[in-house]
């Protein structure tokens, strides 16, 4: 069930819109007070609320977030006549599942309220794009990542012993491998980093962090 609160003009013409669509029930409701609004809200238990921005002087939002929090609450959506920047962010924490700007030139409210009903949302273009360059200002800056070394572990492993002052023989015995292989890896990350000597590969270690 969809429950529209706002003016009765607005109230009839959205309601008009939907007459055809068959699987939305609408209430109408004209609310003066908060009382009035939960009331209805009692008395019908709608599973959409189309809220007026300007309902009870122009609380909206605050009156969505009410709605919203409350027990079982339905999906909230907030008409304006014109487009306000500053609602959009506050909405968007309130719970607030649509944003409307609706002037009077035939919005598609039937696929608005199928959308929030079925757990979806929907903003009108300029919402999207306030909500969308607020994430982008507030999104955390992520340092650079550091430059990945070029050696696999096992290489990284003979780096380490080898900045140590192992041999080769010793290299070899630690890690169980052949003297040719640890040799092989030695010289593949002289190589590879462009050094000339294993005094140069225990420097880099060390610049390195690695021992």
């Amino acid at each position: 069930m969809l429950l529209i609160l706002t003016c009765p003009e607005q109230s009839r013409r959205i309601g008009w819109q939907l007459a055809g669509a068959a699987d939305v029930e609408v209430r109408h409701r004209s609310p003066a007070t908060w009382s009035d609004i939960v009331t209805a809200l009692e008395e019908f238990a709608p599973s959409v609320v189309v809220l007026d921005r300007a309902v009870l002087g122009a609380e909206g939002v605050t009156i969505a977030g009410d709605i919203a929090r409350g027990g079982r609450p339905p999906a909230v959506v907030l008409r304006a006549d014109v487009y306000h920047p500053e609602d959009v962010v506050a909405a968007a924490k309130a719970g607030v599942r649509g944003y409307v700007v609706d002037g009077g030139g035939g919005y598609p409210w039937p696929a608005v309220v199928r959308a929030v009903a079925a757990g979806g949302g929907w903003l009108t273009p300029a919402a999207a794009g306030e909500l969308l360059e607020q994430f982008r200002d507030r999104a955390p800056h992520r340092p650079p990542d550091a430059p990945r070394i070029p050696l696999t572990d096992r290489e990284l492993s003979v780096l380490r012993l080898v900045a140590q002052g192992c041999s080769n023989r010793e290299v070899a015995a630690e890690l169980g491998l052949s003297q040719s292989t640890i040799k092989t890896h030695v010289s593949r990350m002289l190589a590879r980093l462009d050094l000339r000597s294993r005094t140069q590969l225990a420097a880099f270690a060390r610049d390195l962090g690695v021992v």
